[in-house]
């Protein structure tokens, strides 16, 4: 069995997964204490001090994202690499795994998902 996969596509997502990785993990270095104290400011102006379990869903999908895009990677290493082939199961669990990473990251990141009625008002 051939199989076409270009390697420039296996370096755009391993860049993809670097640049996500740096993100998620600047939230949690000396560099993020900015990004926190943001966090945080905004939830004493809206009249909370604690982190929410909406706010806490957002740190939890990113990190799923960032594990389901790994996952991809790893499965398509050896045609990423041309230095293999890969069987259509791995490639069919590798997509469920960039769909899932992609579907974890738009649930959290898309500005244009629709508001939820509660906060109409708030615009």
């Amino acid at each position: 069995q051939t199989e076409f996969f270009q390697r420039d596509n296996y370096l755009l997502l391993t860049s993809i997964r670097r640049s996500l990785v740096s993100l998620v993990e600047a939230l949690y270095t000396d560099k993020g204490q900015s990004i926190r104290a943001g966090v945080i400011k905004y939830f004493e102006s809206q009249g909370r001090n604690r982190f929410t379990k909406e706010d806490v869903k957002i740190i939890v999908l990113l990190e799923s994202a960032l594990l389901n895009l790994g996952r991809c990677i790893d499965l398509v290493k050896p045609a990423g690499l041309l230095a293999g082939s890969v069987p259509a199961p791995t490639w069919a669990r590798a997509l469920d795994a960039l769909e899932k990473s992609m579907n974890n990251i738009q649930v959290v990141c898309d500005p244009d998902q629709p508001l939820d009625p509660k906060d109409w008002g708030k615009l």
